[in-house]
């Protein structure tokens, strides 16, 4: 009887941490995503805003929407208006990130950019003859972000940093 008792006991326990496994996954995505190891040029949160709630406070001085149908996946878009001159924007999505600038007077600007691969890689350029002064800027302001949401991010309860390493190198190639 005693048995029995610690066997359904065992696999009462063992299928509760099975369950609590990808919920901590899911909902600590970005604390992971910011502190696993990347090499230069990519950008691990860039993929997790497609699906993942990003809260504002985690990137001070841009705004974070759902830019996703109301039924449809969470696509969280970032937006920071007035970084060099008044009217420049960049924009940062699960795709891309643009910078854009508006000269005063001005209808239409440059749009200057870096395209992603689905890990967060930057994979190539929007317009081949990009300034080095937007490519600075383009860069600097996504690491930024990164530093700010890995400095903003809480951590987990119980770190499973090796885990989301092992799913994020199979689920993003």
């Amino acid at each position: 009887m005693k048995k029995v008792i610690i066997i359904i006991t065992s696999v009462v326990v063992g299928l509760f941490i099975l369950i609590r496994i990808p919920l901590n996954l899911r909902s600590n995505a970005y604390y992971y995503a910011t502190h696993m190891p990347h090499n230069s040029k990519q950008y691990p949160f860039i993929p997790v805003l497609l699906g993942h709630w990003l809260p504002a406070s985690y990137v001070s001085g841009y705004k974070a929407e759902n830019t996703g149908s109301t039924r449809g996946p969470i696509k969280i878009d970032l937006t920071k208006r007035n970084i060099q001159r008044t009217g420049d924007l960049i924009e940062v999505d699960e795709n891309s990130a643009v910078y854009s600038l508006k000269p005063s007077g001005q209808i239409t600007g440059d749009n200057y950019g870096l395209y992603f691969s689905n890990n967060g890689k930057v994979q190539n350029e929007i317009k081949q003859n990009m300034p080095n002064y937007s490519r600075k800027l383009i860069y600097d302001e996504l690491d930024y972000v990164q530093n700010e949401i890995k400095q903003n991010t809480p951590k987990p309860k119980v770190n499973l940093q090796w885990i989301w390493n092992i799913w994020f190198k199979i689920h993003y190639r």
